[in-house]
């Protein structure tokens, strides 16, 4: 495995976190080594050796920039609660003398809330930039097992204005559930080759279509919808019935085979929606 060549500064650190500037470098001293090395597990858990290799020779520096910016979310997030913080109108700081109190929990808890967004939306961010690497997707695949893998699509496909960290975790079982039934219905070699078209930015005009139908059906669930998300996935059926040339995975796999043979039966216990109407 490749070295990452990236190591987090203060001035990097203060425009990083929402917090605004800390003055003294007190946070910023305890938390480097801590920041340092989550640096190098984001390397080893989300780059590979090509991400590495194009942070490494990164011309703009816009990848290292994603990657230091988690990495120092990431790692406030968890120690934080530890640093009897000072929160103040233009930064924060840790409590030194007797005279000074730590802020409050609600202040906290608000703070702790406006990072965990932030961590989801970089994750996105890092995503989206890692997608247009060449030879990336071997990594990607490994990590990725859903056209709806990113945050922001609560704010496209799920009604979420302004989603919280607990969103997203909520909506983990529909997503999941949605997920394993499509693949059921339009094949598991179908999904996958959409996958590997999102992971490597190469997807074809028809297929981005039909991610898009995908995270419509997975949306609707994730409300509760089920009226819309079986519209979702009607439409979604008769675009590849009607299309089977422009969508061959579809057509040669074991799903299609099925969905000519017999109807689609809810199983007991299922979170996505039912077929209905």
């Amino acid at each position: 495995m490749e070295t990452i060549n990236l190591k987090i500064s203060k001035e990097f650190f203060d425009g990083a976190i929402p917090a605004a500037k800390e003055p003294h470098g007190t946070v910023f001293n305890k938390l480097k080594g801590k920041i340092d090395a989550r640096i190098e597990d984001i390397a080893d858990d989300r780059l590979g050796d090509v991400g590495i290799n194009a942070v490494n020779n990164d011309t703009d520096g816009k990848l290292a920039k994603t990657i230091m910016s988690l990495a120092s979310v990431d790692v406030l997030l968890r120690e934080m609660r530890g640093l009897d913080l000072v929160l103040t109108a233009t930064g924060f700081g840790v409590v030194s003398t007797n005279d000074t109190a730590p802020a409050s929990k609600m202040r906290v808890d608000a703070l702790d809330g406006e990072l965990r967004v932030k961590w989801l939306d970089l994750q996105d961010e890092l995503l989206e930039q890692l997608f247009r690497l060449e030879g990336w997707y071997a990594q990607g695949l490994q990590i990725i097992d859903s056209v709806f893998c990113e945050f922001r699509f609560l704010r496209q496909f799920a009604g979420k204005q302004s989603p919280l960290a607990r969103d997203w975790e909520e909506a983990a079982p529909a997503i999941l559930s949605t997920d394993r039934m499509l693949r059921e219905r339009i094949g598991e070699e179908y999904m996958d080759e959409l996958i590997t078209q999102m992971c490597t930015g190469t997807l074809t005009a028809h297929n981005k279509g039909i991610v898009h139908q995908l995270r419509r059906i997975i949306g609707a669930a994730i409300q509760g919808n089920q009226k819309t998300a079986y519209e979702y996935y009607r439409r979604l059926m008769n675009t590849l019935e009607g299309d089977l040339e422009n969508f061959s995975t579809y057509a040669n796999s074991e799903a299609y085979a099925t969905n000519h043979t017999k109807p689609y039966e809810n199983k007991q216990g299922d979170t996505a929606f039912h077929f209905v109407g």
